[in-house]
């Protein structure tokens, strides 16, 4: 999709990194990794002077699980859809 690519395109051009959710899917509430880095990197660096974070990637603690797959078993020499 164009929009797709679009959205991409400026992403690596603002160097926002990774998008990462904030709540539910529903919620529709995103931080960029790069955003919550620098908040992170302060936080640390106000806590205990003289400390420094090296890299850094954020996840997730709790992820989802996949969503459950459903699968649909066809006897032999039965076409798509045509035995019941």
């Amino acid at each position: 999709m164009v929009a797709d690519r679009w959205t991409q395109a400026v992403r690596a051009q603002l160097g926002l990194g990774r998008l990462l959710p904030l709540g539910g899917p529903r919620d529709g509430a995103w931080i960029a990794e790069s955003a919550a880095a620098g908040v992170l990197r302060r936080a640390a660096g106000a806590a205990a002077p003289g400390v420094r974070l090296g890299r850094l990637r954020l996840a997730l603690a709790d992820p989802p699980p996949p969503p459950a797959r459903r699968y649909r078993l066809r006897r032999p020499g039965c076409p798509r859809g045509r035995c019941g």
